[in-house]
């Protein structure tokens, strides 16, 4: 029977990032058996700090306005080759604004944004990244299999969720192996009330070009562990805007973050009838095999 041992290291915030802040850096290891650590994913909380996302790769932090969380994988024995993952949030707390997929770009720099393409969220360091440069156009299409572009609330779902969805379409994958934290993808965020979001990974999948497949929560084959990560949302504080009122004085408020319903911000609840249908067209998209990775590399 495999044991698995998790050591947690708890590092300090580095210079200028929120405080407090707790970094969390998972190094496990199957005990007893040689070799390197286990493969996981984790959520870096805050991925403006540091040296960038997934360095260091931090469980809390406190955020509010506009902020960022990365989906990191550490230690992964082969290139990434595909890749996906849903980030649950609270709706009430957080807001994430989809932006448009525009292709022929096959949504490289949507929310959440894969780390390739032309930036990575608001323009944060993308070394490691994913690799690839040998096709005429793109090396990456983020569009699962061309039927699910990224969201930030996922239709097919009753939680609210982030989603992703990444085929790599041509090498070289140049992506590190058995390696530090770095990131797979930023999600971008608004922070619109005070509170605790305790941000949850799910349908979790990795794959590489030589037959390597994991999963976690649920584990559809192989499982890797996969950590979530805790925000402490600081409730949003108006800007002051220059604004005449009469008399000559100038005051006012600027606006808070758009919360108009639609594809640009995550939506209410569903009701129950529709939350039954969204769990059954998610489970159809599974066995429909949301993993076109493996049909592909079945055909070749």
């Amino acid at each position: 029977m495999l044991v698995l041992t998790v050591a947690v290291v708890l590092v300090p915030a580095g210079p200028g990032g929120p405080v407090p802040e707790q970094a969390l850096a998972h190094i496990i290891t199957p005990t007893g058996t040689p070799g390197p650590p286990m493969s996981h994913v984790e959520i870096d909380a805050d991925a403006r700090n540091g040296d960038g996302p997934c360095d260091p790769v931090d469980g809390t932090a406190e955020v509010g306005g506009t902020h960022e969380v990365a989906v990191c994988i550490t230690d992964a024995p082969e290139r990434v080759w595909s890749f996906a993952f849903r980030v649950l949030y609270s709706p009430a707390l957080n807001q994430c604004v989809d932006e448009e997929c525009g292709d022929p770009n096959h949504c490289l720099d949507d929310n959440p944004d894969a780390n390739v393409g032309e930036t990575l969220g608001s323009g944060l360091p993308t070394n490691p990244d994913l690799g690839g440069g040998d096709c005429s156009d793109h090396d990456w299409s983020c569009t699962g299999g061309g039927v699910m572009e990224p969201y930030c609330d996922n239709p097919y779902t009753a939680e609210t969720d982030a989603r992703l969805d990444c085929l790599g379409i041509c090498g070289p994958y140049t992506s590190p192996v058995n390696a530090n934290p770095w990131p797979l993808a930023v999600v971008t965020f608004n922070a619109l009330s005070a509170g605790i979001d305790t941000l949850t990974l799910k349908d979790v999948g990795i794959g590489g070009p030589n037959g390597y497949e994991v999963y976690c929560n649920p584990p559809y084959g192989v499982e890797i562990p996969c950590f979530g990560a805790t925000l402490d949302v600081q409730e949003w504080t108006p800007t002051p805007t220059a604004t005449p009122t009469p008399g000559g004085a100038v005051g006012g408020m600027a606006e808070p973050p758009d919360m108009e319903s639609g594809a640009a911000a995550s939506g209410p609840g569903v009701s129950v009838a529709g939350a039954a249908a969204m769990a059954m067209g998610a489970a159809l998209l599974v066995a429909a095999g949301a993993w076109y990775a493996r049909r592909r590399r079945r055909a070749g």
